[in-house]
């Protein structure tokens, strides 16, 4: 048995997924340069968003179309090439890493708003570099199964998908569905209603201080809310983007949608609105962040980069001193330094 491929079929959804994996190949590559050419001032939100946009950068690379495998020669390099190329592992790899930076980047804003002083004090560039190594391990094996459930059969030559009894296939359509929808969804919504619940919360309460002594909103508030909508917005897209494929997935596993799905046009269609998550970020970074569009700017311009943070205002040690001198009541300044 020898390597044999089929002609490349140009349908609609290979011409999806390549437009998809062209602009996230060069959304994300604009993001990662952006954002390390200011590394020296980069703080906890821009180090993990660098990082999503290279786990995004890598989900783009695999998604590029190729020709679909005919025969494959029952070697090693045979079942390697079932179980991770033509399985897709290393894709659902960094799909998971990217989907767990962007818990992370949530979990990153509740903790600055919510508990601000711990947040200043233990959160570090070394903690944040730390926390995306362990999420890519993890990441790593959490994709395990892939690799067990692809294989090469020696008889025909081909790349099966094969799940030997049916709880093993409900177990494994509940595992994909809780480690990339449930967890991280649960995790994100968890934190943003937080965040939204302790900004409300301050508002109500600086709002008669502000109005009595007739101070207008601070740069930092104004500065801070920006980024919070921002990355609100991100997690509303990603959970748009894969609500619906992982349902789908979940309700096939249990038995609920047939195999006739997997051909079928709403199929195509859950699979291309999925992977257009991984261009979306710097698409909603371009239209929506001012700091972002200049940076970009600059950096075709061939302009020096400011090294001030990007996805964080960046407000100076005197800059705040004078701030809460001036315009602080006393026993707030907790709520202002995040």
């Amino acid at each position: 048995m020898t390597w044999s491929w089929h002609p490349m079929q140009w349908s609609w959804y290979v011409i999806g997924e390549l437009v998809t994996a062209v602009l996230g190949i060069i959304g994300n590559l604009l993001v990662i340069v952006v954002i390390f050419c200011r590394r020296s001032k980069s703080r906890s939100t821009d180090i993990l968003v660098g990082h999503l946009a290279c786990a995004d950068l890598l989900t783009s690379l695999f998604l590029v179309p190729y020709p679909d495998i005919n025969t494959v020669p029952y070697t090693w390099f045979g079942a390697i090439f079932c179980k991770v190329i033509k399985g897709n592992y290393l894709m659902w790899t960094s799909v998971t890493a990217s989907i767990y930076i962007l818990s992370a980047i949530s979990i990153d804003r509740y903790f600055a708003v919510v508990y601000p002083l711990h947040f200043k004090r233990f959160i570090s560039r070394r903690l944040v570099i730390a926390v995306v190594f362990v999420i890519w391990i993890g990441a790593c094996v959490l994709m395990i199964p892939v690799l067990l459930i692809n294989n090469a059969d020696v008889i025909p030559g081909k790349c099966i998908f094969h799940l030997p009894f049916p709880k093993l296939q409900v177990a494994y359509g509940l595992f994909t569905f809780i480690i990339r929808l449930a967890i991280p969804t649960s995790i994100m919504l968890f934190t943003q209603v937080t965040i939204a619940r302790v900004l409300r919360r301050e508002a109500s309460r600086f709002k008669s201080q502000k109005t009595a002594q007739s101070l207008p909103s601070s740069f930092h508030d104004v500065a801070r809310a920006r980024v919070l909508e921002l990355l609100l917005l991100v997690v509303v897209v990603y959970i748009v983007c894969w609500a619906p494929d992982q349902l789908a997935f979940l309700s096939f596993n249990l038995g609920l949608v047939p195999d006739s799905h997997f051909a079928s046009p709403l199929h195509r269609i859950l699979i291309v609105l999925a992977f257009c998550n991984s261009c979306a970020n710097p698409i909603i970074y371009t239209f929506r962040h001012q700091k972002f569009r200049r940076a970009a700017r600059d950096f075709f311009k061939g302009v020096t980069a400011s090294r001030l943070p990007i996805f964080e205002e960046f407000v100076s040690e005197n800059t705040q001193s004078s701030a809460h001198r001036n315009t602080t009541p006393p026993g707030i300044e907790q709520h202002q330094n995040y």
